[in-house]
Order: C-alpha cells, then structure tokens, then sequence
C-alpha cells in the first residue's frame, strides 16, 4: 500500500500535528533549528553506539587490513564494513533505539554519528544483501535509515526488511518507509540550506513531503529509469546549494532563482522512484519469518555511546552473559522463544538470569526442546536423534533410476543417506547420471531429470566414491569425461559434479596405465585426433593438474610437455585454450 502524502492543505490548519505526522512517518527532521538556537536549547547529542548483540554462523568486521571475526557485544566503529557468511546473520542494535539483522551473504558498513543540526544519524549502507529491521523509541532528533546502492529508506517506528540485489524491494510489516534516491541526503541538503539561503527550505520541504512513503503491509520496488532520472537531477543540488554561499550578491538572485527550479524538478521526479511491486501481496514465507523473527529480538539494556570495546564484563552494561546454542548436526535449526535465531551455531547476548526456551529441530530428526530458568554464559550443545526415513532405500534407489525427483527430495529431507548402492555395487549418484550403459559400451539415456543428481550432490553423496562395471573400477568424474569425450553431451553434468567436492585430480587406471580425468580427455584427443577444449578447459578451470604423465608417441611425457609441442605445432587452435595453458606454463 503506497502512502504518498502531499499535506499541504493540512498545513494552513494544523502544522504543529502535521509536523509530528511526519516525524512519525519515517521523514527526517521537517524542521531544522539552526546550530546555535540547538546548543543554547539543548545538550549536545552525541552519537548512538553500534553493538553486535547475536551472531548466528559467522561474521566479520573490517579495518584497513584485517577482518575480524564479530563476537556478540563488540562495539562496531562507525565507518567499518562488516561481512556476513552464506546461511549466517548478525544482529546490531543502536544504542537501546532498534535493532538492524544483516543477513548474509551480505555486505554493509555500519556508520553512527552526530549529523546536521545535531541529529544522531544511525545508518546500515547495504553493500549488498538483505536487513530486516524492528526500530523504536526514537526522539524527535534521531534519524534512523538504510541506504543501499541505489536508495534511501528513512524510518521511524518501524519493522521491515530491505533486499538489494539486482534490484530493491522493500516489505513493511509496521510503521511507514520513506524512500528518496541515494542523492537526496535530506540532512545534508538542509544543512547547506540553512547555511547558504534559509529560503530555499520551503522548496525542499515540498521535496521530502513528496518522497514515497510506503505503509503496512506494503511491497515496494523502485523505478529504475525515475530513479535514475532523479539521480540525475538531484546529484548537482548539494554542489549548486555550495555556490550560492559562495555567489556575489549580483549573481545571487539568479543563482537562487536557478536552484529553486531544480529543486522543484527533482520534487516532481522523486515522487515517482518507487510504487506497489507488481503483483504485490503478502511477503514469501522466508520473508515472513525472518520479519517474526526480528519482530521477536529483545532490545538489551545498553548505553548510548561507550568507549568500550565490547560490552561483556563492562560497567556500562552490567548484567549482560553470552548463550552459544550448537547444534548435531550442525544445519539444525534453533528457535528461541518460538522465533527462529539461526541454524547450526547461534550466539547472543541475554540478560542475566533470564529465561527462555531453546527448540531445535531439523527434517528427518527429532526435535529437542530446552528450557533455560536463569541465562548464564555457557555454551549448550544440542544433539538431535535420527528418525527413520518413511522411504526404504530400496525405494530410493528405484525413485533415482526413475527419475522420480519427489520422492528422492522426500528421502533426502526426511536424512535418508544417499550414499548408499545398488545390490551389484553402483552408488545411487552414479545411477542418477545414467553413464552405466555407457561405460557398458551401450548408448546412455542422457535424459536424466538433472534434478535428482544436483539433489544429491548437495546432500551431500559422494562424488569421488569408486565402483566397479564388468571388472574395471571408474569414479564418476573419470566416467562422465569417458562419455564426453565419446560424443555424449555431459555439459550440465560436468557442472555439477565439479561443483561438489570433487577430486579433479584423482586416478583410475585404464587399460594399465593411471589416469587423471585430464589425462583421459588428452589421450582420446591424441587418439582420435578429435579435439576436446570444452572438457580439458573446464577440467583445467576446476584445477586439473598437467604434470600427470602419459605415453605419448613411445615417449612418457607430462600433460604439459605435451601442451607445449602440440602449441608450437599450431595443433591447439582454441584462443581461449591456449591461454590457460600459457598461465600453467605450457608453451614457454
């Protein structure tokens, strides 16, 4: 639901209630005191300190030339980058106002400060990535947001979540988003206002009321040819509000009168940046989850701002202990008080002598739950039972042969093991690619469901386990090379193989000799005299070693001897080719 708002005939009845409806609809300051009337009023602000308080997986903080890894409690200097694993998050609260999860993999810089007009500014730059946030208790000054590479979202009293991919998309669960282009830096644009021509401000208040606003229940994308036509108007208003401070007063006039009008254009382009995603409607249930879970995160009693370098053990924030929750095995998932924290190694901060219940569950276990009466630092380690898969392996096996990818995900999710074989020795993997006929001398059925085999691989079959057809041993990376090089297309299965934890380099041997996937591929070529880039480039990519040593022309020679003459012969015409040989050394 887009909540655009104009206001401006409720300005001329009620500005002191309007001013407050924007301050609560995620608007930065609407109006600025100058710097001199904040300090005699007011203390000074100071900034709102950036805490790690949960780390589920890993994460990093970075300085100029080491990463560290993020511990629960340590203070993140505003300006550090921060990394985040795959399947891994990190929970950073400002001060006691909100608290930002990052979700990885992901990159952000973390960055508190004092901004214009004295405003604690915190903000999370997404690099890339995605943040589900849940902010509160803000005063009037704080100015709280999110910038990605593309946009700002300014929020106050809010909960929602962020994803920057190839495009933005924003859910909001509670409260209003405000989103401007990242070249609309509302605080430094009426700061420099201010200081140049306190007139201008009016115009620029038209500029942020006309900023989408988006409310409960929204889904939004931005409109990457506005956004980029706004992008364009509004990145000279900062460096044009800078000449008029510096203008005589002749050019003055026209130099006000000229920016006033760009401000005006931009007004008219931002208001057009972001609209209703297409085909909006209630967030996908992974998004859905991680906003509950965020919605869940307890906000910890801590200062605004502290020179420590972390929390635990610290006068400033007494009364705080560290939980670590492990899993066997270690994906399992583990809830906290019915929200989901992480999977496999969760790490938070708690309260003293709090409690809370830990449930950990994964499919095909049973789950385990925990009651924790009083929080204290330990480190629990959570160790799930087996449950028997309702599929037989048997079953399994005859679902692979058939291509039946249901029930093969049926098994796998329920934690059949998969690296199990058939009564005459073939593991399920090798069944999946349908190469035994062709290692049989048949014609192979290739039209295998590529499914079933991706499925297993990331369950984690075996890849490099040796089996045996009619007396001679193969291991699956040999034998879809074998058929390569025989004339079958074995391109998807190629990828998916070298994408598990495949031997690139390991042996078989053939016909007496010992055999590298590589050596197979170049004896064929040197054989037939067919040449095989695609498969030697793709071994060679993966990591396919050519000091292997092969009978070439009555002569033993490494693969990349061999490499060498045939270059210098001009026999090797593939571009490509040639240079990855040249960067292993064959050829100098």
């Amino acid at each position: 639901m887009n909540v655009r708002r104009r206001l401006v005939p409720a300005y001329a009845i009620a500005g002191a209630l309007i001013a407050l409806v924007l301050a609560g609809c995620g608007r930065e300051q609407t109006t600025v005191p100058s710097a001199d009337a904040d300090a005699a009023a007011f203390p000074q602000p100071t900034a709102r300190s950036a805490y790690a308080v949960a780390v589920s997986g890993s994460a990093q903080v970075h300085d100029t030339a080491t990463a560290t890894e993020i511990e629960p409690g340590a203070v993140i200097e505003s300006g550090r980058r921060i990394t985040v694993n795959a399947d891994s998050h990190v929970d950073v609260q400002f001060g006691d106002r909100g608290t930002t999860r990052v979700y990885g993999p992901a990159e952000a810089i973390v960055r508190t400060r004092v901004g214009a007009a004295h405003h604690p500014v915190m903000e999370i730059d997404i690099i890339f990535g995605s943040i589900a946030a849940t902010v509160g208790q803000l005063t009037d000054s704080d100015v709280y947001r999110v910038r990605t590479p593309r946009a700002f979202y300014v929020v106050r009293g809010t909960r929602f979540y962020v994803r920057s991919e190839r495009e933005d998309d924003l859910w909001v669960e509670e409260g209003l988003v405000a989103v401007y282009p990242r070249s609309v830096d509302m605080l430094l644009l009426r700061q420099t206002a201010i200081e140049a021509e306190p007139s201008l401000r009016e115009h620029l208040d038209e500029l942020e009321r006309n900023a989408p606003v988006f409310g409960p229940g929204s889904h939004a994308r931005l409109d990457a040819t506005a956004l980029a036509r706004s992008e364009a108007l509004a990145s000279g208003l900062t460096e044009s509000l800078g000449q008029v401070a510096a203008a005589t007063p002749a050019q003055r006039e026209s130099i006000v009168s000229s920016l006033i009008e760009a401000i005006r254009t931009t007004t008219g382009a931002v208001a057009e940046i972001a609209g209703d995603a297409p085909g909006a409607s209630a967030p996908p249930a992974a998004i859905e989850q991680r906003l509950a879970s965020v919605a869940a995160v307890r906000r910890l009693p801590v200062p605004d701002n502290t020179e420590l370098r972390t929390l635990l053990g610290s006068d400033a924030a007494p009364g705080l202990v560290q939980l670590t929750v492990r899993t066997l095995p270690q994906n399992a998932e583990i809830f906290l008080d019915g929200a989901l924290a992480g999977s496999g190694a969760h790490r938070t901060l708690l309260r003293a002598n709090e409690s809370l219940s830990i449930r950990v569950a994964r499919p095909g276990y049973r789950e385990r739950r925990i009651q924790v009466d009083r929080a204290r630092t330990e480190v629990i380690t959570v160790q799930l039972e087996r449950l028997p898969p309702s599929i037989s392996t048997d079953s399994f096996l005859k679902a692979v042969a058939a291509d039946d990818i249901g029930t093969v995900r049926t098994y796998v999710t329920e934690g059949g093991p998969v690296n199990v074989r058939t009564a005459d020795g073939i593991p399920a993997l090798v069944l999946a690619t349908g190469l035994v006929q062709a290692l049989q001398g048949l014609t192979p059925d290739l039209s295998y469901d590529r499914d079933v085999l991706r499925t297993l691989v990331a369950a984690g079959a075996s890849v490099n386990d040796e089996f045996l057809i009619e007396g001679s041993t193969f291991k699956p990376l040999h034998a879809a090379v074998l058929a390569g090089v025989a004339g079958f297309d074995v391109s998807d299965m190629l990828t998916i193989l070298l994408g598990g934890p495949v031997d690139v380099n390991g042996v078989i041997v053939l016909e007496g000799q010992p055999l590298t996937p590589l050596a197979i591929a170049v004896r064929w070529a040197l054989f037939t005299g067919e040449t095989q880039e695609e498969i030697i480039k793709r071994l060679l990519t993966a990591g396919a070693r050519l000091d292997v040593t092969i009978s070439f022309n009555n002569e033993l020679l490494t693969l990349r001897e061999i490499a060498g003459r045939l270059m210098r012969q001009g026999e090797i015409e593939d571009q490509e080719l040639i240079r990855i040989l040249r960067s292993m050394g064959a050829g100098a």
